[in-house]
């Protein structure tokens, strides 16, 4: 218990601490003193087993956003974001050992991640599709970062399924459209998304980790690999004219 305080209080910074901490010019150091994704080597089973559960509550958080959902365009573009996630879980499934049934390789990270869609749900329509948005951006590229230290054919097969195709164009599109109708949502919602970096960066963390290995120094050891992460979706923010 101890050591996962540690690490959470190493990741209970302001969003803006750990998004700066995370962008900030770094010295090169030596291999041993950092952790690259690429260089784990994660159990399939277990590596399917968390992406399917955090796809699960993502399925559940986008069918709340079509029913709450303003507009029937809106509807319209979330419901085609619920069925692009749909497909990626089927198919992911697909990618299971034989012997390993999926909710057995989910059950040991569904309560986490349901825990973490409960932190990041939002208080109104607005502020879930942006939760959407920041999170499924920043852990579909950390589990595609993650999942290269699968062997080659599980990873090639992996990577296929999370770069198919992704609901985040469909989710910005309603996120411009209504910060245009309303722009005093943009400080909201920039502030919003600084807070669900830190949330997603910690769940990040625990899928290398998990709560039973979690101290400061390898979450220290891990964040130059986050950073091309952070990057990635700070230009997203961007995209949308909000402040990462």
């Amino acid at each position: 218990m101890a050591r996962l305080v540690a690490v959470v209080r190493w990741f209970d910074r302001t969003p803006r601490e750990v998004t700066r901490s995370l962008l900030r010019p770094r010295k090169v150091v030596a291999e041993g003193d950092r952790v690259l994704l690429q260089d784990l080597e994660p159990r399939l089973d277990q590596y399917l087993g968390q992406l399917l559960a955090l796809q699960l509550v993502v399925l559940q958080q986008a069918g709340q956003a079509v029913a709450e959902a303003p507009t029937l365009a809106a509807k319209a573009n979330l419901v085609e974001a619920l069925r692009i996630v749909s497909t990626r879980y089927r198919d992911l499934v697909e990618l299971l050992p034989r012997d390993v049934e999926p909710l057995v390789a989910m059950e040991p990270f569904y309560a986490s991640s349901e825990r973490f869609a409960k932190e990041v749900a939002g208080a109104d329509w607005y502020e879930q599709v942006l939760s959407l948005h920041v999170t499924t951006g920043l852990l579909t590229d950390f589990f595609a970062a993650y999942g290269g230290g699968l062997h080659d054919d599980d990873r090639d097969a992996v990577l296929r399924v999370l770069t198919r195709e992704t609901g985040q164009p469909l989710l910005a599109r309603e996120l411009q459209r209504a910060i245009q109708q309303n722009p005093r949502l943009a400080s909201r919602m920039a502030l919003w998304g600084r807070r669900l970096v830190g949330d997603t960066l910690l769940q990040m963390y625990l899928a290398v980790h998990g709560p039973e290995d979690a101290s400061p120094a390898p979450a220290q050891r891990l964040e130059p690999a986050f950073n091309d992460i952070v990057a990635a979706h700070t230009r997203r923010m961007d995209a949308l004219g909000l402040t990462a």
